[in-house]
């Protein structure tokens, strides 16, 4: 009896076992069921070529039907496009990209007359062929006639890796809701433009009055009154800004015919990162443009500023004594998992210190490489207990702790909160301590994006961390006085096995990279894990045995183990032990390598 070929019953969840194989496979038996047709067994047959193209587009198919379905689960979603659509549903919009900032320093010359000057916004320097710009209006007081460090100017305020540039007028429709869509792309690799996430400054003409009004950003137009001049900024699917105005009843409506003005920063990326010293004695090019001009007329007249002259502002020498920050790319489909949770569940405010350290986590990851997040008693208990620990009864008046910056609020003094932040930079200064803390215009920046979204009577206080340097270091009895020169007596000893092949060179050299990773990947209150390094060296191809050695006149002192020296660079003669077990350190204390060649200090012996 002929087989039904026509039967189409397969079990529920089947298709998920299919691919082109198996497709084949059941196509050849369903024919061999029917008992007409042979030559679907014999491989290279007209029909056994037809059964293979069936096979190989239904497994095609089914490939795309399983991504899209994938791609629709927040869970699942690998693209960014997908993803980007999926967060909107929550309101969660997706940063864009962080370009390189530059803490700058200012100083006024005598012939500078003492008065209140302003810096106008998109003013640039150029360095080396890379725009640095403000992207606000920068106010100082000039306080004498004499030579004077212009601390309100740099400490207030950031330059921005980029230039600015005007996007094309836009005409507003009138609707509700009315969303611009700022769409460049770049000539050569025809991908949206780097454009700074936080720099774009949005302008609108009053077609009635022909007044333009500066809109500013919100996070919401749901929160703002029927005259605000406002509206929401999103990173769209492709890469592009939206903006989006409000209905009269949220946010400021605005009018057919309304003239869109925007400025937006374009980056260099990696390219636009400059090191220390190369803005000395750049002179600053005021920003004008015909528009910006006509904007200005109505933008500040009513707010008696007084701007500085393309004269005066020769009279300025600035300077940068650090490095610029990295350049940080828009935000990937894996950060987005992780951070738009976190924001839906804080509703955009800021009240816990997980809310704080995802807020700073998460918009200045090109800044800020760990943060610990305090309050007041914890700030007692930990931070300035250490100091009293040290033996410092009075330690304000220790010319020494000023370089922690130790702060008290005025304000709220039960509601503070403490930032412990540790800089992003490529390599920690062993020789000025300074330099590897946040600037006061760094710290403010962050302070300020946070004010509208804290709690009112939250006082925020950045702060410094405790720096902890380690080492190899071993003590030789227990009344020794330990010092960091113990570093240059001590010897990693590694055994080689006879047997490996490997070059003693490149033991050592992965030895080196394996305590510079390490002490990479740590953070603010990280565990320190001897057992964990010690692991990963007896997994580098050669070492049999691990031991500490110190040599002092000659005489050789040695520990059957990793052995560390650990101290407070700043307070090294109080602060200061041989570690030789796994240590935790306290939320407000930064582990890291003090001098990254230990390939020097690494001695090679056979087994």
């Amino acid at each position: 009896m002929e087989a039904n070929n026509t039967d189409f019953t397969l079990q529920k969840n089947s298709y998920a076992s299919f691919d082109a194989l198996t497709l084949k496979q059941l196509i050849i038996d369903r024919l061999n069921n029917g008992e007409i047709y042979t030559d679907q067994v014999v491989e290279g047959s007209n029909i056994s070529a037809i059964i293979d193209i069936i096979a190989y587009s239904y497994h095609t198919l089914l490939f795309y039907l399983n991504q899209t379905s994938s791609e629709t689960l927040f869970t699942q979603a690998s693209l960014y496009e997908n993803m980007n659509r999926i967060v909107k549903l929550i309101n969660y919009k997706p940063l864009g990209y962080k370009t390189s900032s530059l803490a700058f320093k200012a100083i006024g010359s005598e012939t500078l007359l003492p008065d209140l000057y302003t810096i106008k916004r998109f003013s640039y320097f150029i360095v080396d062929g890379v725009y640095y710009s403000f992207i606000d209006d920068a106010s100082f007081t000039k306080k004498t006639a004499s030579v004077e460090d212009l601390d309100t100017l740099y400490d207030q305020n950031l330059l921005y890796q980029g230039r600015y540039f005007e996007y094309p007028n836009q005409s507003a429709i009138g609707e509700e809701y009315e969303v611009v869509t700022l769409s460049i792309k770049d000539t050569i690799t025809k991908t949206p433009t780097l454009i700074e996430d936080s720099s774009i400054k949005v302008y609108v003409k009053n077609a009635n009055t022909e007044v333009y009004t500066e809109f500013i950003e919100t996070n919401s137009l749901f929160t703002t009154s029927p005259s605000e001049p406002v509206y929401e900024k999103r990173i769209n699917e492709n890469g592009f800004y939206e903006f989006k105005f409000g209905n009269g009843v949220y946010g400021m409506k605005l009018n057919e015919g309304d003239t869109i003005n925007i400025f937006y920063l374009k980056s260099d990326a990696k390219e636009g990162e400059i090191s220390a010293n190369k803005l000395n004695g750049t002179i600053l090019n005021l920003y004008t443009t015909p528009l910006f001009e006509r904007i200005s007329l109505d933008v500040y007249k009513d707010s008696n500023l007084s701007f500085i002259t393309p004269t005066d502002i020769t009279k300025i020498e600035f300077s940068n004594e650090l490095q610029s920050t990295p350049f940080k790319d828009k935000e990937t489909v894996d950060e987005i998992k992780e951070n738009s949770p976190k924001t839906f569940a804080s509703n955009d405010r800021l009240v816990t210190g997980k809310d704080f350290k995802s807020y700073i986590n998460a918009n200045y990851s090109n800044i800020v490489k760990s943060t610990s997040i305090v309050s007041n008693t914890e700030f007692i208990n930990g931070y300035m207990n250490y100091f009293f620990s040290l033996g410092l009864n009075s330690p304000n008046d220790d010319p020494r702790f000023l370089l922690n910056q130790l702060k008290f609020s005025s304000a709220a003094e039960l509601n503070n909160v403490y930032f412990f932040m540790v800089p992003q930079v490529k390599e920690y200064n062993q020789e000025n301590i300074e330099s590897n803390y946040l600037t006061l215009s760094q710290k403010n920046s962050i302070v300020s994006s946070m004010q509208n979204t804290k709690m009112l009577t939250t006082e925020l206080i950045p702060e410094d961390p405790i720096y902890t340097a380690f080492n190899l270091g071993l003590q030789i009895s227990t009344t020794e006085i330990l010092n960091p020169d113990v570093i240059d007596e001590t010897f990693l000893v590694i055994e080689k096995s006879t047997s490996v092949r490997a070059s003693d060179e490149s033991i050592k050299q992965q030895i080196n990279n394996i305590f510079i990773e390490y002490f990479k990947s740590l953070q603010l209150g990280s565990i320190v894990s001897l057992s964990d390094l010690k692991s990963q060296i007896f997994a580098v191809n050669g070492v049999s045995n691990i031991s500490t050695r110190r040599i002092v006149n000659d005489v050789i002192y040695e520990n059957a183990n990793i052995s560390l020296i650990a101290f407070n660079p700043v307070y090294s003669n109080i602060d200061i032990k041989i570690v030789s077990n796994d240590i935790k350190m306290a939320y407000f204390q930064y582990p890291f390598l003090w001098n990254n060649n230990i390939k020097n200090r690494i001695i090679i012996e056979d087994a």
